[in-house]
This record gives C-alpha cells, structure tokens and sequence, in this order.
C-alpha cells in the first residue's frame, strides 16, 4: 500500500495506466502519462537543486499542469507550499518568507504579485515533455516517511498573519481513504474540480482521493455556473464537491432542465450554511442525485463528518457523523473533552487526520492542539445518534461561498487606513454566498472617504473575496462597558454606502 503522495501516483499508475487520470479542455493525460510528465517534473526540480524537505511552492491557476507539477514537486521529495492563488501581493509575500520557499513554480500571470527577487520556475518548462523516459523508482519523494510532511495549507489569520497547517503524507492517505469509502468511488467515476486547488477540498479529497481510486479528475479553471453545468453534463460527471452556493446557482440556471445530469449521483456540500429549503429544492430539480454534507477544516486535512442521501434529507441542520477512525468531542469550562450529548461547546477532533501543527508556530500549535485533540473553534453540539451540528465560530470567521474569511484581518487592513479611527467587520446574510463582508466604520475628524475609495484601498491588500461588499459609516461603535465591540449590533445597522 501506499505510504506516500508520490507512491501513491506511481501505485494508481502501475494499476490503472491506460485510464483518463487528468482532463482540462483539449488536454486528456492518462495515468501513466500523468506519472511520466511528473517525474520528468521531479527531475527538473532536483536539477535545480530542490532536495528532500524543501520547501517549494505553487502559485497557479486549476489546471493539468498544477497537478502534475504538485506531483512532481512530491516525487522530488519537496514540501509543496500551496498558495492561495487569490491572495495580494503583501499576502503572497508573507506566505513564501513563512514557510521558507526556495522556489515557486508559477507563469507569467502572477508575475505583479510576487515579490521582488523571489526564485521562480515556469510551469510549463517543468511539465514539458520529456526527453526521455524516466523510472520514478530512484527519486526522493518514494523515500520519505509517512509522518513527514507532505505539504503546507495556509489558513486564515485570526490575527491578521495565516499559519500554514503541516499536513503529513499520512494524514493525506488516511483522508484520501475516508473519500473513497464515503464517496463509494469506483474507477468509473469522474469529478469536476472547481474548487481551487490550492484549498483542501480541490488538492487532498478531489486530486489525491479520486486518483487514489483509479477515477478521473476534469479540472477546470474556475466556477462558472453555466460553464460548470454543460460540464457535468458532457463530461458525464458522477461527483460533484463544492458548496450550498454552486448548489443554489445552477438550480437557478434556466437551461437546467434542458440538460442530461442522470450521471451526478452525488453532491458533496461543504464550507458553508446550507439553506433550509435547498434539499428539497435539489430533490425536485435532480432527482437523480444524491446530496451529502461534509464538516471539516484545513487543520484535520479536510473531512472530519460525513452525512448523505436519506440520513441527510432526515437532518437538514447536521454535518454529519465522524467519519470511521476519527472522534468528535465537546470542550468543557475546565478544558476536558467529553462525548456527552446535548452539550454545547467547541468541538475537537482527535485522529489521523489532525494534522502536525502548524509551520514554525510552537506557541499557536500548542494552543490549538492539546493532549491529543485538535480544538477547531467552532460550537457545536453532537445528538445521542453522534450527529455533529455546528452552531456558530467561536473566532469571528465569515463564510463567503465557501471561503473562509477572519474578520480581524480584514479590521487590521482597513484600520491603517489614515481616515479611519476605528472598524468592525461582520458577516450578513446573503442569499448567494451564504455571508458577505460588512465593514463598519468610523473615520477621523476631519476626514471624508467614499465606499468606493474604501472598496479600492482594501482591494490592494487583501484577496478579492475578502474585501468588503457594504460599507457602514457611524460615529460610533457600540461596545460593552469593558470596551468589547458588539459584533451582533453591527449585523443589524442599515446598510449605507458613503460619508462625507
């Protein structure tokens, strides 16, 4: 069986060689073609000097050759860094000189965001053909241990710095083996990756689970709703991953009905609220599919609850049970964990999943895992039956179309701002993504600023989904009497654009 990223590629391929691994656009790559291209990647990056334990990073777009380059980066025996491919010129910058990147594989799009001098490679050079065909067998990345790390996935900051989760070959293993299980995959089965791939969702459940089955990735570059449709229709998709939102927008589409979905047998929802009237709404339209529901986060890999069909149909509000191997607790006031039920708390998890900790962060790792559990920072409550139902985040996350956003990063950002004296963000209710940002706002004497001076200030230096999409000017934020902001009183103010 096998014990790391890279050997799990070379297994699918030596099993499956001659089926589709890969597809984007014109481009179809066959499970060996796939390994052959990603050893000659792994070669490339050792010519460079790209040893075992190196950290090396990807900045790109979804696409055939981010997959293959990740493998290759594996192979190569590299710590892969993914970043966010989203994220500001500030943001990208933090991320490279925090995990210690000795190289970033990237392409000519990201060129204005990268930071000066920082050591690059094309990936179209990396992932060229081959001059000749080489055995995977003597490179590096088949050699690593299983405890070792296999890549950092960045969260976001609580404090306005993210932390790059330290997810192990063995954490992406056992959650590549949750996937299959849960999911019921078959060599037959297809997934359109959607989500980026630099979050988990997109690399460890869709990328390495389904190759882990023998099963086929079409990947495209971006959600387009009408685009993603006549996708999962042509390409015969079998399962879908995303969120409620995508869910929500192509029950919206006019041609739906027009097309053949009878292939989707499963839609895996996760990373944000599901609207109650939803289920019902994706029985009526697809009655074909199956939905599911999914609860995890980037510090136990990806998976941690599971629920699906008529189990989830029955408990609209749940995130499902732990899936086999892992376990669901409730933090008590004294920090003891318990299962008993009824209870509400934070939830923890303890298993194979719960990643390492957190890159060259002794202080936050041993904040957040503790005696053996990973303390997640949402509330929640597990029934007698072991649903989990998260109720609220305990740290101010927003959820925007499955993008997890820190309020207080995006307060620091605003408040630098010369004009402004003090800020409070939120999240609101919106019908399409679940939440949207609210900033509210109070500005100095003598100053005047438009949202829309705002809206362009925020959007250099923080990724586009984090910048605010309403803007409140008060001339006051409410506080408690020991100086607290009232977050709850912000959610409730009309909404106004401009102060002048």
């Amino acid at each position: 069986m096998p014990d790391t990223i890279g050997t799990l590629l070379v297994h699918s391929a030596q099993k499956h060689a001659t089926r589709t691994a890969l597809m984007e656009a014109g481009t179809t790559l066959t499970y060996e073609r796939t390994l052959d291209l990603a050893t000659a990647c792994a070669v490339r990056l050792r010519e460079r000097g790209i040893a075992p334990g190196d950290r090396v990073g990807i900045l790109l777009a979804n696409g055939w050759d981010y997959a293959v380059s990740y493998f290759g980066a594996q192979l190569a025996g590299a710590i892969v860094v993914l970043v966010n491919a989203r994220l500001s010129a500030p943001e990208i910058a933090y991320v490279l000189a925090d995990s210690g990147a000795s190289l970033t594989i990237t392409d000519d799009s990201f060129t204005d965001r990268l930071p000066a001098g920082a050591a690059t490679v094309d990936a179209t050079e990396l992932v060229a053909e081959p001059g000749e065909r080489r055995s995977p067998t003597s490179l590096p990345g088949l050699l690593r241990n299983t405890d070792d790390t296999a890549h950092l996935l960045y969260t976001s900051g609580t404090t306005g710095r993210p932390k790059g989760a330290a997810q192990t070959h063995a954490n992406l293993l056992f959650n590549a083996g949750t996937v299959r299980e849960q999911f019921q995959l078959t060599p037959d089965d297809r997934t359109l990756i959607v989500a980026p791939m630099f979050h988990a969702t997109g690399i460890n459940s869709q990328l390495i689970g389904f190759l882990s089955a023998g099963a086929s990735c079409v990947v495209a570059s971006a959600y387009k709703t009408a685009d993603t449709l006549h996708t999962v229709a042509k390409q015969r998709i079998t399962v879908f991953a995303g969120v409620a939102t995508m869910l929500q927008l192509m029950l919206d589409r006019p041609e739906l009905d027009s097309l053949d979905l009878s292939a989707l047998r499963l839609f895996i929802m996760g990373g944000s609220p599901v609207p109650e009237s939803l289920p019902k709404h994706a029985r009526t339209k697809l009655p074909h599919t199956e939905l599911a529901n999914v609860w995890g986060l980037t510090e136990a890999t990806s998976i941690v609850t599971f629920v699906r069909g008529d189990e989830y149909l029955a408990r609209p509000w749940s995130a499902g049970r732990a899936v086999p191997g892992v376990e669901l607790g409730i933090a008590t006031d004294h920090d003891d964990i318990t299962t008993n039920t009824d209870r509400v708390g934070e939830l923890c998890v303890r298993g194979p999943i719960v990643t390492a900790g957190y890159w060259n962060k002794p202080d936050a790792t041993a904040e957040t895992f503790r005696d053996g559990w990973l303390h997640t920072g949402d509330i929640g409550t597990i029934d007698t039956d072991g649903y989990a139902h998260v109720l609220d985040r305990i740290k101010d996350m927003i959820i925007r179309g499955g993008e997890n956003i820190y309020s207080l990063e995006v307060e620091s950002v605003l408040a630098a701002h010369p004009a402004v004296a003090d800020v409070g963000v939120v999240g609101v209710p919106d019908r399409i993504f679940g939440e949207r940002v609210r900033a509210v706002l109070v500005l100095d004497s003598g100053y005047t600023l438009t949202a829309t001076e705002l809206h362009e200030y925020a959007s250099q230096h923080l990724a586009d989904y984090k910048v605010p999409a309403e803007f409140v000017f008060v001339t006051e934020l409410p506080r408690n009497p020991s100086g607290k902001l009232l977050k709850r009183s912000l959610t409730q103010l009309p909404t106004a654009h401009d102060a002048t």
